[in-house]
């Protein structure tokens, strides 16, 4: 196609890059993406599959102007985080898949106190106003393992109540770096 040349810039880029085309089939995969799906669990990609199929359904529909989606998609210990934008050209929809991965749960950034993505996912739903029961059906875990990461999760910021909890989770959000797969809290 005439405007592969724009891709160039694309190629060896650190983000995972896909481009496909109404078919869903692939049109352009850089560098990044190509080493990601090599050690890629199935499961993993299977959802990213499935992604990329409910976006082009969105965005073939008549009755919506959608033009981008993002998420995080978790399998075992491996993450992507996604987004998904729209385009046409020629009269054809296209949409380009751009991504992050880590083969990780946890990261431990510049002295801060981590959190696992499970923790950050209940942080969330607290700061939601989610009570434990309605954590432990949400995310399918027992209520008793809810009721431990909370737990753990007041004790690692050093906070006596879930309400000062998500205070000092909103205020370090704020004030802190803060990627889409980890939350991170420095300690005074």
């Amino acid at each position: 196609m005439y405007w592969s040349n724009y891709w160039e810039a694309f190629h060896q880029d650190n983000q995972g890059i896909c481009i496909l085309n109404h078919k869903l089939e692939n049109i352009y995969t850089n560098e990044k993406a190509k080493q990601v799906f090599k050690n890629l669990s199935p499961g993993l990609y299977q959802q990213l599959k499935s992604v990329c199929r409910r976006f082009m359904a969105m965005v073939k529909a008549k009755e919506t102007n959608l033009s981008n989606y993002s998420g995080m998609l978790n399998h075992q210990r491996d993450t992507i985080s996604f987004s998904c934008f729209s385009f046409y050209l020629d009269k054809q929809s296209y949409i380009m898949v751009v991504f992050d991965y880590r083969a990780s749960d946890e990261i431990n950034l510049a002295g801060g106190t981590t959190f696992t993505l499970r923790e950050k996912d209940i942080l969330q739903a607290i700061a939601a106003g989610k009570t434990n029961k309605e954590i432990s059906e949400i995310l399918r875990i027992g209520f008793e393992t809810v009721k431990s990461h909370v737990k753990n999760l007041l004790a690692k910021t050093g906070t006596s109540s879930r309400t000062e909890l998500i205070s000092k989770y909103w205020y370090l959000k704020n004030n802190t770096v803060d990627t889409p797969n980890y939350a991170v809290f420095r300690k005074k």
